[in-house]
């Protein structure tokens, strides 16, 4: 923030609230137009006012009032009969010719990177605008540094590019204020409360402006500072909010310095900064060198255009910066948000001014992440939202002839521009209708409620088999049935007409089946010692149905349910902590499982069957334990060694492998002796 003491000037437009506007001097309005017998026209006076006001009201005529010499002079754009009669009449006016009219030269569209005003006391600070914003409830607001709000007693107030030094003003002095923006309704300067922080996300260093002046037009762009009359003639628009990226140069705009580049290295973390109270506060962000003054704090911070941040302070040679994050910036405002520029969606099929068959997908492209507002023409409004690649589509109208429509982007509070269509609707033949629920080969648990699916919007589904009825297709493209099939096997056909012509038939075959009944014994994971090995399997179902159970694969049996089966008893736990199957009390069917079961993993398998139909398999899968091998008692003449000592690697086989080696020595040895007797004898 760059301060200053205020004039008096600065400080009656802040305390007004808003810029007066001015005129050349000598330029005044009075609602009369006067006549005068003189050969001169008056200059002054109230018939000099009703003279000036009235050619004022002539088109063309610019600006009306009078020189040093007596002249009244009038500035004018083009001609008119008013003027040429005003100035056959008197001798002393001169009318100038100029290009186009006038116009502030304070525009009223705000951009970032702007000059403001804010009294603190009996100081005035001065700094930029950040990023155009809203507000959690989608006012405008102005995004901005959080010191620059410390102590601030007065409205901010847009000051005049012109006289900021970024617009070629004295270095030690701020434009005058010429339209107030509003008070600020968030700030935080360091830690939450402006406390002096610490090293994590929530020191930080931002404010934002509520908009209180609804003359202002706030745009989601930047100004470079080479339009000074007007700084939303030349900027950078802001598309998207994102965290710096560390590897590429950042701008920055602000009222001292105007627009500059990073040109080094960028390092993220921590600073101390220096408030105008002496006292240093811990803001999150990065810096790095680049140019920036007093006056350029709160200033917009951009890598392209994405928004990264505000300008937090820089050193006293104006070198170096320091930016705060303005991701964990507005995580702290309860909602703020930037106001971006979004693309108008875009049609991309059919292409502009062609035609496109009734009932046709309408398609294009837009933002990702945004929902896209179709206005037809004479028609209401609706809202699609775009794909995870930004492609949107509805369908065509069913009405032949001219379509137009107007699509625009809706991305939170942000919109795009419209852009506007026009198709021809054309006939196109009728296809059969899509069954959708329950589709060809599929089945339905329990009961049907009705039969749905898709068709041309304003068309009729005519539906005949085993459901009847007919349904006028919604502009959404879908269409249903209301039905009530219980258990069993059903076919559905449908059609569709518009327009006198009829598509051909559709049909889907389909089943209404009852649930899986339920497995009681044995219970899903049990384990059983092979004594006892479960032999039935029980469980419930619903009356009526025949339960059919199938172990490892194989059907073991069937039970036809009509009621509750008798049961003996509840089993109980036996030594081991293991259980025995057998029904239990509530059960309605039982099975025996014969000799199905096997050491090991089994499965069992159970469906029930009603009305030809079958259910899903009910499954349980439980273990039989092999029996345990018991070692030979003691003194078994079988099975000692005669220690008392279980036989467990058979017969001793040593005198026989020593008897064994002594025969295969001896042979060898006798082999060599006759060897020598040969060799000797053949010598």
């Amino acid at each position: 923030m760059s301060v200053q003491s205020p004039t008096p000037r600065l400080r009656r437009a802040l305390a007004l609230g808003t810029a007066a506007a001015f005129g050349l001097g000598g330029f005044f309005a009075t609602p009369a137009f006067a006549e005068t017998t003189s050969a001169d026209a008056p200059i002054s006076g109230e018939t000099f006012e009703s003279n000036a006001f009235e050619l004022l009201e002539t088109e063309g005529v610019e600006a009306v009032g009078h020189d040093a010499e007596g002249n009244i002079v009038i500035r004018t754009s083009e001609t008119s009969d008013a003027v040429a009669e005003f100035d056959a009449t008197y001798d002393n006016v001169v009318v100038q010719t100029i290009v186009g009219g006038y116009s502030s030269m304070a525009t009223t569209d705000v951009v970032g990177g702007a000059g403001y005003l804010v009294e603190a006391g009996e100081l005035l600070g001065a700094c930029s605008t950040g990023f155009s914003g809203w507000t959690p409830e989608g006012e405008p607001a102005v995004i901005t540094a959080g010191h620059c709000a410390v102590g601030a007693t007065s409205p901010a107030a847009l000051s005049t590019p012109s006289g900021d030094p970024a617009g070629g003003g004295p270095s030690d002095s701020a434009g005058a204020p010429y339209a107030v923006i509003g008070d600020f309704g968030f700030s935080q300067y360091g830690g939450p409360g402006n406390t002096p922080g610490d090293t994590n996300d929530t020191s930080v260093d931002i404010a934002v402006i509520d908009v209180d002046n609804v003359a202002l037009d706030l745009l989601p762009a930047v100004t470079d500072w080479t339009t000074t009359g007007d700084l939303s003639q030349s900027t950078t628009a802001i598309t998207s909010v994102g965290t710096v990226d560390l590897t590429q140069p950042v701008s920055k705009s602000g009222r001292t310095t105007g627009k500059s580049t990073s040109t080094g290295t960028l390092t993220a973390g921590w600073a101390n900064v220096e408030g105008d109270d002496g006292d240093d506060h811990i803001v999150k962000g990065f810096g790095g060198p680049m140019a920036v003054l007093g006056g350029d704090s709160g200033g917009a911070v951009y890598q392209g255009e994405k928004a990264v941040g505000l300008v937090s302070g820089g050193n006293q040679p104006g070198t170096e910066i320091w930016v705060a994050d303005l991701v964990s910036g507005l995580a702290q405002t309860d909602g703020y948000t930037v106001m971006l520029e979004i693309d108008a969606p875009v049609l991309v099929t059919p292409a502009n001014g062609s035609e496109v068959e009734r009932g046709a997908q309408i398609s294009g492209t837009g933002v990702i992440g945004s929902t896209v507002t179709v206005t037809p023409t004479g028609g209401e409004s609706f809202s699609i939202p775009t794909n995870a690649e930004g492609n949107w589509s509805f369908p065509a109208p069913t009405a032949l002839g001219n379509y137009g429509f107007s699509v625009q982007s809706v991305s939170g509070f942000n919109t795009s521009e419209v852009n506007t269509y026009a198709l021809e609707v054309v006939p196109a033949p009728l296809v059969a209708p899509v069954i959708e629920t329950p589709a060809d080969g599929t089945t339905v648990e329990t009961e049907l409620t009705s039969v749905s699916g898709t068709a041309l919007p304003g068309a009729t589904v005519t539906l005949d088999g085993d459901v009847t009825g007919t349904a006028l297709v919604g502009s959404d493209g879908t269409w249903s049935v209301a039905t009530s099939l219980s258990y069993g096997a059903y076919t559905v056909t449908a059609t569709q007409a518009s327009e006198g012509e009829t598509s051909p038939v559709a049909s889907s075959g389909f089943a209404v089946v009852p649930v899986a009944p339920s497995i009681s014994t044995p219970g899903e994971g049990d384990s059983f010692p092979a004594s006892d090995a479960p032999e039935t399997t029980s469980g419930v179902g619903i009356e009526g149905a025949t339960v059919t159970v199938s172990v490892n694969g194989e059907v073991v049996g069937t039970a036809d349910i009509e009621g509750e089966l008798p049961v003996d008893e509840v089993p109980l736990a036996n030594a081991a902590g293991d259980f025995n199957a057998a029904a239990l009390p509530g059960d309605n069917w039982e099975v025996a499982l014969a000799d199905s079961v096997v050491t090991g993993a089994n499965v069992i398998s159970v469906t029930q069957e009603i009305n030809g139909v079958s259910s899903a398999a009910a499954t349980a899968t439980f273990e039989v334990r092999a029996a345990a091998v018991e070692p030979p008692t003691e003194g078994d003449d079988d099975g000692d060694n005669g220690d008392g000592l279980a036989v467990t690697g058979g017969p001793d086989m040593m005198p026989i492998g020593i008897a064994a080696w002594l025969l295969i020595a001896g042979g060898i040895a006798t082999t060599v002796i006759v060897r020598k007797r040969r060799l000797s004898a053949e010598v």
